[in-house]
């Protein structure tokens, strides 16, 4: 098994988080959507330790800190890996930055209805569901109940073969990750998935990769939002960049 799929495996055996939210779930679609609308995709914010792909994170490691510093008009959400062995996640993230006022995703491989009970109890308005390990019946039953307690869902893919599959629904965005998740290394058919979007007007949000370069050669305006985690983190001129690129 690929880290993804150990990853996955070992989720029945995760436990229960005991505490309660502490505030009701905000509109994360909704958050990035207002934002999108002045004319260059919402931001979403993310905060992780480290990751299976070879990212450590050292500048950065208080998050509330470091979400403290971020926050601005053009972030419109945070995300929040959960995930304990490998990624050194933790709950209590969530929890820690809810008096910011912004939508939160837990970002983590959620398979089970504990997992999006957790997630909801720790504090997040959104949950990631990853269609290509999950599959189109399993990821929209973890979505509804999802939906049913109140909180938004980014529902991700990389293959474009489940763009067949993705069914426009109420408080479900979907995510392309230009990373493949069974190898960890990016591989992108963008092509296929923007020429799907032109042709059925269906906007997304972007997530893996986008650094600085990535912005000044490639045209994200179709995008509803930008989901952005080590450029951020290693400070690297991301957000001078999208300043310079957002309409005046």
């Amino acid at each position: 098994m690929n880290v993804v799929e150990q990853i996955y495996a070992r989720n029945p055996a995760r436990s229960e988080f005991p505490f309660s939210r502490s505030r009701k779930p905000a509109a994360f679609i909704d958050s990035i959507r207002s934002v999108s609308s002045r004319g260059f995709p919402g931001l979403i914010c993310e905060f992780k330790r480290s990751s299976p792909s070879g990212f450590t994170n050292s500048r950065n490691t208080e998050i509330v800190d470091y979400f403290r510093r971020m926050k601005s008009e053009r972030i419109a959400a945070f995300s929040v890996l959960t995930e304990p062995e490998y990624f050194n996640g933790r709950y209590e993230d969530i929890s820690s930055v809810q008096d910011f006022k912004v939508p939160i995703l837990d970002k983590d491989f959620i398979s089970t209805p504990r997992m999006v009970e957790n997630a909801y109890n720790a504090g997040a308005d959104a949950i990631l569901i990853i269609l290509d390990f999950l599959g189109k019946d399993r990821s929209y039953e973890l979505a509804e109940y999802a939906v049913s307690k109140g909180m938004d869902v980014l529902m991700e893919f990389h293959d474009p073969v489940h763009l067949r599959d993705l069914e426009i629904t109420g408080n479900v965005i979907f995510g392309y990750n230009r990373r493949n998740l069974r190898t960890l290394k990016m591989d992108p058919d963008e092509e296929k998935v923007r020429q799907f979007m032109k042709k059925e007007d269906f906007p997304m949000i972007l997530e893996s990769g986008i650094t600085p370069d990535y912005l000044r050669k490639n045209d994200v305006s179709m995008f509803e939002g930008l989901l952005i985690g080590t450029s951020f983190l290693e400070n690297d001129g991301i957000l001078e960049t999208i300043r310079n690129l957002v309409p005046s």
